[in-house]
């Protein structure tokens, strides 16, 4: 079907025959099979997890489905540091085997998975006190052991004071005695996230999102599949499965407990980002310290700082964790504790907060859950049913094999191949290196800077080529706008004709980031990116009017809190924290 928008005609079904564009033809035609067959996997939730574990099923030659109550990454994996990393506090609780596997999967990822949208980067750890050095250096150096193999980043270095400054000239000499960089690399959680799920879905996983399960299918006391309800028609849908996966991260408990067990429960944590100007900090690094009470991280990402965590208890709804006034006093105090040239809240451009499961057992196996807090754990129960639950986003694909590995056992299923995810690269990774050495070449095909096109790599690696094709004869699609952060119109468009984008959250708040890089939060902007993709979706004036209302009604919760600390509102304390934190953000499982 062709419509027509400010930006020229645009055609809303071309892209189903390509499995892996994610489309609204694609989910009425995935839902409509879904509901006629029976799936060897379905899984439940498109956050990293439920993502993961679809692509490692759809690989091992599995008929898979994911189910979701909203947008793919919509909860904390949209929510979380943004950086692959080993998880360097990990080594002070001498958990030295999460350490490894995150690090050799932190490596997979710029290597071979996904390395696009996969940037090492430096970190700086200041010293503040003569003996850190060797504590810290001792600790470093096992993190550089664990990444021997097949090395995907630099070693450690050691600075003097002055050093440090060097590399990092916002840091205050006074506040420090010298400096250890490492690295860790970052990377965009949300789009990797959707990247996964484009990848499963190449290899035949059909993916449905808008459609949450409301109750599940059993053969006696056996789930034998799920019953959703599709959010855009109010129907509901049996869509029957050998076995079932709870990938729901802070909405697993609740989903076990709907198909009949209660064996554990969750404690959700807050960790809260604020995302800074470029230039409200001066450093060729990222930079690690001790908080008060735990580390504080300022990291560059996509031009901006990006500054966290909060680790604090969360009772308000599992799907609208908000940061208040307490929250970013404290990320401004702590980071500022090492810096010479504070930043202030004048420098915040956006705030977001999700949520880590903490896991609270429940019964005789409470001893043996401790420390899930920090691990993942796979649970069976009831039949046909296994649920994953903690974890850290850096091991997803670990964590994801794991899963699979389980829920075969449980299905009875015979003769499946073991995971083959560690040599499965992501779509958009195939064919990037050589399209690095092209930059130069496609800058001038598509009348783009070179700069243009390097951040466009890092969002879409080798496909950068089809977004631009959107609109091959039309320079205004192409034409990055100021106003939209140097968005390219096309790229709106092909977020909702190749990557499964249904609302105007989605593109505002996933598959791009206009909610939290412009310093209004996309307000003035939403009406006109509506507009362009309101016919791709079918939106009459009515439905496009609704879409912008609800963004608009969304981005005022989540920076309430820094709308009041610019007026001037102080907290009466700063957050108190809760469990364990490695400095990175909380544990961005899965979406429900």
């Amino acid at each position: 079907m062709t419509s027509v928008s400010p930006y020229g005609p645009v055609d809303s079904g071309r892209s189903a025959v390509n499995p892996a564009m994610l489309n609204a033809a694609q989910r009425a035609a995935g839902l409509d099979a879904a509901a006629v067959g029976i799936a060897d996997v379905l899984v439940i939730g498109a956050g990293v997890t439920g993502a993961g574990c679809a692509l490692d099923a759809a690989a091992r030659g599995l008929s898979v489905v994911v189910v979701e109550a909203d947008d793919i990454a919509v909860g904390t994996s949209s929510r979380s540091g943004k950086t692959f990393h080993g998880g360097l506090r990990y080594l002070e609780q001498l958990n030295f085997s999460l350490v490894h596997h995150a690090i050799v999967e932190r490596d997979l990822m710029v290597r071979t998975v996904a390395p696009y949208i996969s940037r090492p980067v430096p970190f700086l750890y200041p010293l503040t006190k003569h003996w850190e050095r060797p504590y810290a250096g001792a600790g470093i150096l096992i993190y550089d052991i664990f990444g021997l193999r097949g090395r995907a980043v630099p070693k450690q270095r050691h600075f003097t004071r002055r050093g440090a400054v060097r590399q990092a000239p916002s840091l205050d000499g006074a506040a420090i005695t010298g400096g250890i960089e490492y690295y860790d690399v970052l990377m965009d959680d949300a789009r990797h996230t959707m990247a996964v799920l484009r990848t499963a879905a190449a290899y035949g996983a059909k993916v449905i999102t808008k459609a949450p399960v409301v109750d599940y299918l059993k053969d006696d006391d056996r789930v034998t599949g799920v019953v959703v309800e599709d959010k855009l028609t109010g129907q509901r849908h049996r869509l029957a499965a050998k076995v079932v996966i709870n990938a729901a991260g802070v909405w697993s408990n609740e989903l076990q407990k709907l198909a009949g067990a209660n064996n554990f429960s969750i404690s959700p944590a807050k960790g809260v980002h604020l995302l800074l100007r470029g230039d409200a900090i001066d450093s060729q690094t990222a930079i690690l310290a001790r908080a008060s009470d735990s580390i504080i991280i300022a990291r560059p990402w996509l031009g901006h700082w990006l500054v966290g965590t909060t680790d604090t208890p969360w009772d308000g709804a599992k799907g609208e964790p908000v940061a208040d006034v307490a929250d970013i006093e404290y990320l401004l105090t702590e980071v500022n504790r090492y810096l010479k040239k504070k930043v202030s809240v004048d420098d915040v451009l956006g705030v977001f907060a999700g949520l880590r499961p903490l896991l609270k057992p429940i019964g005789k196996d409470g001893e043996a859950t401790s420390a899930l807090s920090r691990d993942h754990s796979i649970i069976g129960g009831p039949a046909g049913l296994v649920t994953i639950v903690g974890g850290k986003y850096t091991t997803y694909r670990l964590m994801a094999a794991e899963t699979i590995d389980a829920a075969v056992k449980s299905a009875g299923l015979r003769d499946v191949p073991a995971s083959p995810t560690s040599s499965v690269p992501l779509v958009g990774a195939a064919g990037y290196a050589a399209l690095v050495n092209r930059f130069g070449a496609l800058a001038k095909q598509f009348g783009l800077p070179r700069r243009q096109i390097e951040r466009l790599a890092f969002r879409y690696g080798s496909l950068l080529e089809e977004v631009l094709a959107a609109g091959p004869d039309d320079v205004v699609l192409r034409t990055p706008k100021p106003e939209w952060g140097d968005y390219l119109p096309a790229e709106i468009r092909y977020a909702v004709t190749a990557e499964g984008a249904l609302t105007l959250k989605d593109v505002m708040v996933r598959r791009t980031h206009l909610a939290i890089e412009l310093a209004d939060g996309g307000r003035a902007v939403a009406p006109e990116i509506a507009a362009l993709i309101a016919p791709l979706l079918g939106w009459d004036e009515a439905e496009t009017s609704q879409q912008v209302k609800g963004y608009l009604t969304e981005v005022e919760s989540d920076r309430a809190a820094l709308e009041q600390l610019r007026a001037g509102v102080q907290s009466a304390e700063a957050p108190g924290r809760i469990g364990d934190s490695d400095g990175s953000a909380p544990n961005p499982g899965p979406t429900r």
